[in-house]
């Protein structure tokens, strides 16, 4: 039996929680559902539902499939076998349910809350961080049955809310620093962005703690660092930072990474401009679940053509479509509806190239394909003159300045094609 837990649960936590190893995930996981399986082992249910809850309980790469059915039949059986951790994983969920409350082989949620904060404080850096999230979330609320009621004024009640918030910093700062990346996340929440009205942002020091995690070899939070240097204020020497922190994450498997490397090979200023390469980067990035700023940059790599990278419409569309799908409409859009508007890579469609153009956000590429479309009566009735006005809107964009180069006025003032 383990310190904590039994030895099963205690080398899961381990290698799910305090790494960034996917194949011991994927061991420990396996080994959890026999525990469950064959021993009841009611914290290796919990552990097997956060597997299946998504990457809010995991990291965002690790090899689960999200399955909230299957989360919520182990939490169940968590809760009712009497497992500590689970009753609280319940209360976070918002399943607690007064049915399972009954059903759990404790007093009260108390009771439950005491088991794992004595564990917490013993040293268990898992404890510390679900300790941590009732104090952040004021689950403590619930947990001693708290309410305004309970105060003399609004005042003693917004103290008391404070001070409970304030009381996660020590457990999710030890578990972070102790080897739980996954405690960083509202460590870092809480200073960059407050707890409401209770609790001011402290941006710099959500920084701070981001560098913190990237210096301790968190992948998650190397990236993040990174997209911080990368792309908050331009500095060169921190962009070259930056790169060191996204090539560490990237390699230990953090595919939007792969995006910061992607863009400074595009951009080349802090390293040659490199467009193969930078296509490999965005490509690589592509294969994240929410890549659509990667296939977004991909896609247009491929539509333009750019630095021996070969023009490939077909390619461009089927990652803008991805793109645009992924990000509801804000990535890819343009591009879209360029592309279907004068049928490259896809079949023409000037109805739908028309609607995509006319949803995008103003830039060179829309006013390109505005420009074609009433310059060549495309989908709509010919208006040279006002084609023109849009193309020449697109400025130094070369397929709109070379568009230009075919529409001449006549002697007489008449816009034509020459």
């Amino acid at each position: 039996m383990g310190k904590y837990f039994s030895d099963v649960v205690e080398q899961a936590i381990a290698d799910i929680y305090y790494c960034y190893d996917n194949d011991k995930a994927k061991q420990a996981a396996e080994a959890v559902f026999q525990a469950a399986k064959n021993d009841g082992d009611p914290d290796a249910y919990y552990i097997l539902s956060r597997c299946f809850s998504g990457t809010c309980y995991s990291w965002d790469f690790h090899p689960f499939s999200e399955n909230k059915a299957a989360a919520y039949a182990m939490l169940n059986e968590a809760v009712t076998r009497g497992s500590a951790i689970g009753v609280l994983g319940a209360l976070r969920m918002d399943m607690l349910t007064p049915a399972l409350q009954e059903a759990m082989p404790f007093e009260s949620i108390h009771a439950a809350w005491e088991s794992v904060k004595e564990k917490a404080d013993g040293g268990n850096l898992f404890c510390q961080y679900m300790l941590g999230n009732t104090y952040y979330f004021l689950d403590l609320l619930e947990i001693d049955s708290v309410s305004k009621k309970d105060f003399p004024d609004s005042k003693a009640w917004t103290d008391w809310q404070r001070e409970q918030v304030e009381k996660c910093l020590p457990y999710f700062e030890n578990a972070f620093r102790g080897g739980m990346g996954l405690a960083g996340r509202n460590l870092v929440n809480y200073y960059c962005f407050g707890r409401g009205s209770l609790i001011p942002p402290e941006k710099k020091t959500g920084v701070e703690w981001k560098r913190i995690g990237a210096d301790l070899g968190y992948p998650e939070w190397q990236y993040k660092y990174a997209v911080d240097l990368f792309y908050d204020n331009g500095n060169l020497k921190e962009q070259e930072d930056a790169c060191q922190y996204a090539r560490k994450a990237a390699e230990a498997g953090h595919l939007y990474a792969w995006e910061v490397l992607g863009d400074a090979l595009y951009e080349g200023e802090i390293v040659p401009k490199d467009m193969k390469k930078a296509l490999d980067c965005f490509e690589k990035a592509g294969d994240g679940e929410n890549s659509a700023y990667a296939k977004n940059r991909a896609g247009w790599i491929y539509f333009q053509g750019l630095d021996g990278v070969p023009q490939d419409y077909a390619r461009a569309v089927q990652l803008m479509t991805e793109a645009y799908k992924l990000s509801e409409g804000r990535y890819g859009v343009e591009t879209l509806g360029v592309c279907y508007l004068l049928g490259l890579g896809c079949e023409q469609n000037p109805a739908l190239g028309k609607k995509l153009l006319e949803e995008a956000k103003p830039c060179a590429c829309r006013s390109y394909g505005l420009g074609m479309m009433y310059a060549e009566g495309i989908g709509v009735k010919q208006n040279i003159a006002m084609g023109v006005d849009w193309l020449k809107k697109a400025g130094e964009y070369l397929p709109a300045k070379e568009a230009l180069t075919h529409y001449k006025k006549s002697f007489f003032g008449v816009w034509r094609k020459v």
